[in-house]
């Protein structure tokens, strides 16, 4: 029986070697992989190329825009150029484009002064000049509307006071302070509300606070669902906010003349793209990883840092991965998503259309905060996932040092669009580096982002999109959210 015993351990013993000499095997493999992808992004990148003819040559890419579709085509022939398969562009659809006009304002009592201003996007014109008393409302739910009913006629209203600033030079070295996530959801059917009491009672107009410094503006929407706004709202310089505060806090009446003339709407509903490319999987070629970035932009600059570094960093991705002739067990997909600006719409409408495809996505990662490093990878909530992505990660960690994964969740890109139904959706969380102050802003500009931040960013899409495809079953998935 001794002897018996002691030959199934033998045999035991020797299976074994080979399984562990196999596990080292991929071990060593998968870290070679990593290391050739770091070393073709760091040697031949060719970003800032890719993203000075998109910011300096095609411009802004406002959703809706024939620029915005020269985008969809240019990098669809990139992608081409690259060597990608299934390369093609994917169309839905919007209410109406719009198109930026003119913006004037200044304050008429109890001095003359300008200010500076610009239209929200999907604002409609004033009826010419219009000139109307300063009122704050600080309503912050239906109910605190009511004693403002019939108080509000032929005036213009701003609804926020001024946002704390700080000098450009301080936002570069202070520290992020962690802050809730607010109900986004809720703070929208508010403000659609508020909308519409101001309308019905008469105001004349609305003004919004720039959360910038040193007269930069903060662009953003004002109509939803790419239809025109309910009233005329522009964003002020955050020196003239901080003026009309000033004012409203220390004098009787404060008097205003508004004129938005020139913004336009198209007639009907226009036709608007992602552009989706391949890099098919060599064993489970139905299982799919995503890369993704927005492609669309705000139209006050040329979009680099929002978001030009992803889309680049996708790019370059896509370059390398082909280069190296990797051939990852599972599909990598490589997704523009348009409309991002104005609420996720591109990736809304991805995943409505890819319904019967998702439970095939493995993983979704998204680049879409600017030119800083990628700190870590930021998942979303997602903590089954996480022992497995991190394992995944843990050669490519090792090689640049990146800092440990976090469970940081954010809805502001459009990862979030694939988490409400299941699919794990990631996010990569970058160092800063004055993304506050450049994003939606004239000064979101090639000269703004650092060539070595945004070589890391292709690096760590690249690595990730490989190391997942290579993983032996799907990522766990977790529930979808419920309907909004």
């Amino acid at each position: 029986m001794m002897k018996s015993l002691l030959k199934i351990a033998a045999i035991l013993l020797l299976a074994g070697f080979p399984l562990a000499a196999q596990d080292k095997a991929v071990e060593e493999s998968l870290l070679d992989v990593n290391r050739k992808i770091i070393a073709e992004i760091a040697d031949h990148s060719e970003q800032m190329d890719n993203l000075r003819y998109l910011t300096d040559i095609i411009g802004p890419r406002l959703t809706g825009t024939a620029a915005l579709q020269r985008a969809n085509e240019w990098t669809a022939e990139r992608f081409r150029a690259y060597g990608l398969a299934n390369v093609h562009l994917e169309a839905w659809s919007i209410a109406h484009s719009w198109k930026r006009g003119s913006a004037r304002a200044r304050v008429v009592s109890p001095t003359l002064q300008p200010l500076a201003a610009e239209a929200a996007g999907w604002s409609p014109d004033t009826a010419g000049t219009v000139r109307g008393r300063l009122v704050y409302v600080s309503a912050k739910k239906a109910e605190d509307l009511e004693p403002l009913r019939g108080k509000l006629r032929d005036t213009i209203v701003i609804t926020t006071e001024p946002t704390a600033r700080q000098r450009v030079e301080e936002r570069l070295v202070q520290p992020r302070e962690p802050r809730p996530e607010p109900d986004f959801d809720a703070l929208r059917r508010f403000a659609a509300e508020r909308d519409a009491f101001f309308k019905d009672e008469g105001v004349l107009g609305v003004l919004r606070d720039s959360d910038k410094s040193y007269g930069l503006f903060q662009m953003s929407t004002a109509g939803r669902e790419f239809k025109p706004a309910p009233l005329p709202t522009a964003y002020l310089s955050p020196e003239s906010y901080d003026l009309l505060w000033r004012l409203l806090q220390n004098e009787k009446d404060v008097v205003l003349e508004l004129n938005l003339e020139g913004n336009e709407f198209s007639e009907s509903p226009v036709e608007v793209y992602n552009t989706v490319a391949e890099l098919p999987g060599s064993e489970k070629t139905d299982e799919v990883v995503i890369l993704g970035a927005h492609l669309d932009s705000w139209d006050l600059a040329t979009g680099a840092t929002d978001n030009g570094t992803g889309v680049t960093a996708v790019l370059e991705a896509a370059r390398a991965l082909v280069k190296l002739g990797v051939r990852p067990k599972r599909t990598i997909r490589f997704v523009f998503f348009t409309g991002e600006e104005q609420g996720l719409h591109g990736s809304r409408e991805y995943v409505e259309a890819h319904k019967d495809e998702l439970e095939k996505l493995s993983a979704v990662l998204v680049h879409d905060s600017g030119t800083g490093r990628v700190e870590t990878l930021a998942l979303q909530g997602n903590p089954q996932a996480y022992d497995v992505v991190r394992e995944a990660m843990a050669p490519f960690r090792q090689l640049i040092g990146m800092k440990e994964l976090t469970l940081q969740s954010s809805r502001g890109s459009d990862h979030h669009s694939f988490n409400r139904r299941g699919v794990p959706g990631f996010f990569c969380s970058l160092e800063r580096a004055n993304y506050g102050q450049t994003h939606h802003s004239q000064a979101d500009t090639f000269d703004k982002v650092v060539r070595d931040d945004v070589v890391n960013g292709a690096q760590v899409l690249a690595v990730f999109a490989y190391n997942i495809a290579q993983l032996d079953s799907l990522l766990p998935r977790r529930p979808a959210e419920p309907a909004q």
